[in-house]
């Protein structure tokens, strides 16, 4: 049954579509895994790499996927999680050789080894990629609307009939320091690789107007350029002019200006593909002319009344006056057979309304039963037919007076297609929009200072849990959803964006119909569509996890990361903020923890954390709630405290003082030293009063300084012999060796206690050893032993605290040095060791050898004696030893 359950693995594995590997994980001699060797891979995986099994079979990771944009060490990171968390993990590569992008799902099935499946998630991708520009479209669309495809139609027919690569419109902002292109002919074309090349949709991009484009539109119009470098030049990277003229294809490039009366509008720009040369340029220069003319007339028409009927008519050239009984026709101007392509006079002669469209019949005929009644018709639009069979969109005004109607028209055609392609567009787009993170909408205020939502994408149900019916009926809902502490600031970034018609941007919450509050950033643009009514066109999208890591950073950025009090930017900015007569007096009370630097030596970081965090503690649970608390270095912290006397703030820096002496780490006191000061006017800055407290913290810690140290030091020493009873009877053994050693080599007085007091701390260091390695009963690994040999280091580090033993640091520093240089930890020989040094490493190595170790079987006197000997000239000092057998030695056999 194995093997068939083994055989229909490799089977699934054989066929199926994603790619398989397994590796081998190798470890270093720390049980770090540091690289994987291929172990098995599939079929799948040899296609998705180009590359046969045998390539990979017994490779390392490092060496054969070195095309992937992952650095090798994260690799390993990644790959080991799997291996220690025993979960499977998933996150995404990106080939550079394959140019494609996989989806990575790591698991390990056994002890050692890690499978990893590749699955292409290329397509997945660049479809999202897709979604994302054509938002960008979408986004666009809703603010440009119509006119953006009115511009293309333009540019589209100038593209056509001059030949160009592409034709772009580009119009001077408001601002007049810069401009933008507000369309482009030949996007279909250009659009994938402009994107790629660019990284951005060109259409609706803002350029700098520089000096340098102003002086190349000092030449007369149209100005023509051998290729376009002149043009982009200091407005695109380097790289992407390079990797543009690289890509496309591109030739000469003509620059119509747009400019009329001294007014400088903008220009229409031609790019030509290669060496092909423009044609009807002529032609070209009669669009600008009618560019101009609307631009002009638009100016002209703001703030103007809508008074005529055939209003917005001005290019309206078909006439028409017929029967309002029978519809007979009686007069048709000469601009029918131009749109119709029929003789005028057959026109007048024939049924007129059979050339209605049969699908437009039925509301021609409802046109003419509204006329009949005594109605007027305004941009009625339908359908007639051509002399080829074709049909042509007419837009009527009409008016009947009497047995008449009177009739003018236009041929809208081209415009209506325009607008069934925009209402594709806008199907597409809602569909789109519906796609996508988020939601986009429009928000309307009306004159009457109603509001109303004309649209808004399936997103916006998500975000804010009201269905459009809901909205329709009560578009107010939406604003119920606002967190009741964010509604005044959202109500009065709209109004300032409909007073001033600028962009509006806000953060808020919104209720969850959970009772949960979700943060959506919210932002569009106004548009004002007449007096009192403006419509804003924009995109909201849910930011939660954003203004979380925000707040997150915030919060880091104004407290300490150990104690979670306020930290030294705080405390800065805090200084400023209560410099103000309502706090006066205002206390400041600088607390500096002592022992923080011998804390850490002695028993290690974690230990000193504890300490800072126990006293932090302590200051907060005495503080009133106005005060506050600020860790502003390594171990010194202020408090701030407004409406309060020096003496009251005295009292609490004495009651703190007790508080902390009551309490200790690792069976040291926690002690501090208190500076307090006072601004009660403008007579010293809150600088001067900060440094005041300051100094008068320095001047206690000075004259508590070394009575607190010297009790340090005896609280360690008592620490390490409860922790290791025999270490108090190993000090006292080697102290009286070393007393007796040194005597025999004719030390002073003062020299032999100064060598019995280091012998008694040489071993101080090992408080900061774990009980687990020092009372190991088996062989210490060499991680362990290394630990072990810190102990001369933070016996100098733990000393050195204290000026009096500066120069018992030193010896003890050196006691596990050896004459040959082989020692620890600086590894120096001879006379370079401290004499009083070299004396405590033989007391110390021949009590350890006589009393044994956990890990170590005591020697007889003898074994031991003889090892002292042999040690002479590479251990020892060999005339030490030579003193140690003559006068010492003599005294332990007696």
């Amino acid at each position: 049954m194995a093997d068939l359950n083994q055989t229909k693995f490799q089977s699934l594995l054989r066929h199926m579509p994603q790619g398989y590997v397994e590796f081998k994980v190798l470890y270093d001699e720390a049980g770090e895994p540091v690289d994987y060797e291929f172990h098995e891979v599939n079929e799948a995986f040899e296609r998705i790499m180009k590359a046969k099994r045998e390539h990979f079979l017994g490779g390392r990771i490092t060496d054969k996927l070195k095309d992937f944009e992952y650095s090798e060490r994260e690799w390993i990171v990644q790959v080991a999680r799997a291996v220690d968390s025993g979960e499977a993990i998933t996150f995404e590569h990106f080939s550079r050789r394959n140019k494609a992008w996989y989806e990575l799902s790591v698991f390990s099935e056994r002890p050692g080894y890690v499978s990893t499946l590749f699955h292409d998630i290329t397509p997945h991708v660049q479809e999202n990629n897709a979604l994302k520009q054509l938002v960008n479209v979408s986004h666009r669309f809703v603010t440009t609307g119509r006119e953006l495809l009115m511009n293309q139609h333009f540019l589209d027919q100038i593209r056509g009939f001059t030949g160009a690569k592409a034709v772009t419109l580009n119009l001077v902002d408001d601002d007049g320091n810069t401009y933008s292109t507000v369309a482009l002919s030949g996007i279909d074309e250009l659009l994938e690789r402009s994107l790629d090349v660019l990284g951005f949709h060109p259409v609706g991009r803002k350029w700098p107007m520089s000096p340098k484009r102003l002086k190349l539109l000092e030449a007369p119009s149209p100005i023509i350029f051998d290729d376009i470098l002149p043009l982009v030049e200091g407005v695109l990277p380097k790289r992407l002019i390079k990797n543009i003229l690289r890509i496309f294809d591109l030739g000469q490039v003509i620059l119509f200006k747009i400019e009329k009366d001294g007014v400088f509008y903008g220009d229409l720009t031609i790019v030509m593909q290669g060496n092909k040369q423009a044609s009807r340029l002529g032609l070209v220069e009669l669009y600008i002319v009618h560019i101009l003319e609307q631009m002009t007339k638009a100016d002209r028409q703001i703030g103007d009344a809508k008074e005529s009927m055939f209003e917005g008519f001005a290019t309206v050239d078909l006439e028409c006056i017929m029967s309002n009984k029978n519809h007979e026709i009686f007069h048709l101007n000469v601009a029918w057979e131009r749109v119709l392509g029929f003789p005028l006079e057959e026109l007048e002669n024939m049924d007129f309304t059979s050339l209605v469209h049969p699908d437009d019949v039925e509301k021609t005929n409802e046109a003419f039963a509204l006329l009949e009644e005594g109605q007027d018709i305004f941009r009625f639009i339908n359908r007639y037919r051509t002399v080829d069979g074709d049909y042509r969109s007419i837009e009527w005004h009409s008016k009947a007076q009497g047995n008449y109607i009177y009739a003018v028209a236009k041929d809208v055609t081209e415009r209506v297609q325009l607008e069934e392609e925009l209402a594709e567009r806008d199907r597409l787009l809602t569909k789109l929009s519906d796609q996508v993170p988020g939601a986009i909408y429009q928000f309307e205020r009306r004159p009457d200072g109603s509001f109303h939502f004309p649209f808004f994408s399936r997103g916006f149900e998500v975000l804010t849990g009201i269905t459009f019916e809901e909205m329709k009926d009560d578009p107010e809902l939406v604003f119920s959803k606002i967190h009741p502490d964010d509604y005044p600031n959202v109500m009065a970034s709209i109004e300032a964006s409909y007073e001033n018609l600028t962009i509006w941007d806000a953060e808020f919450r919104v209720i969850t119909p959970d009772g949960g509050t979700t943060w959506i950033l919210g932002s569009s643009r106004p548009e004002k569509l007449g007096e009192g009514h403006v419509l804003w066109h924009g995109y909201i999208g849910d930011v939660t996890e954003k203004k979380k890591y925000e707040m997150e950073i915030e919060y880091l950025s104004y407290h300490d990361q150990l104690t979670g009090v306020k930290n030294r930017r705080y405390f800065d900015e805090a200084l400023i903020t209560y410099d103000e007569p309502c706090y006066y007096p205002l206390a400041l009370i600088v607390v500096d923890i002592n022992g923080l630097k011998l804390t850490n030596d002695a028993f290690g970081h974690l230990v000193g954390d504890r300490l800072l965090i126990e006293a932090t503690m302590t200051l907060k649970r005495e503080i009133r709630g106005k005060d506050t608390v600020a860790r502003i270095g390594g171990d010194e912290f202020v408090i701030i405290m407004p409406n309060t006397s020096r003496d009251e703030a005295i009292l609490l820096s004495e009651r703190l003082s007790q508080l902390f002496h009551d309490k200790a780490i690792e069976g040291l006191p926690i002690s501090a030293s208190f500076g307090e000061a006072v601004k009660v006017d403008d007579s010293l800055s809150i600088s001067e009063v900060f440094n005041l407290a300051e100094d008068r913290m320095y001047h206690h810690k000075v004259s508590e300084k070394q009575s607190r140290r010297h009790y340090s030091i005896q609280l360690i020493m008592r620490t390490l012999y409860e922790k290791i009873p025999r270490e108090e009877a190993h000090s006292q053994r080697v102290a009286e060796l070393s007393r007796q050693l040194g005597q025999a080599m004719n030390f002073t007085s003062a020299e032999v206690n100064e060598l019995v007091t280091a012998a008694t701390l040489h071993d101080i260091g090992k408080v900061a050893i774990s009980n687990e390695i020092l009372d190991k009963p088996g062989m210490l690994t060499e991680a362990e032993w290394r630990e072990i040999k810190r102990h001369p280091e933070v016996s100098y580090n733990i000393l050195s605290t204290v000026p009096e033993y500066g120069p018992l640091s030193e010896i003890v520093l050196a006691h596990h040095e050896r004459w040959d240089g082989k020692g620890y930890p600086k590894g120096i020989s001879g006379e370079q060791i401290p004499l009083a040094a070299r004396i405590i490493s033989i007391a110390d190595t021949f009590d350890v050898m006589v009393t044994g170790r956990p890990y170590r079987k005591a020697k007889t006197l003898d074994e031991a004696l003889a090892v002292i000997e042999e040690e002479a000239g590479r251990q020892f000092d060999p005339e030490l030893v030579e003193v140690f057998f003559k006068k010492v030695v003599p005294t332990l056999q007696r």
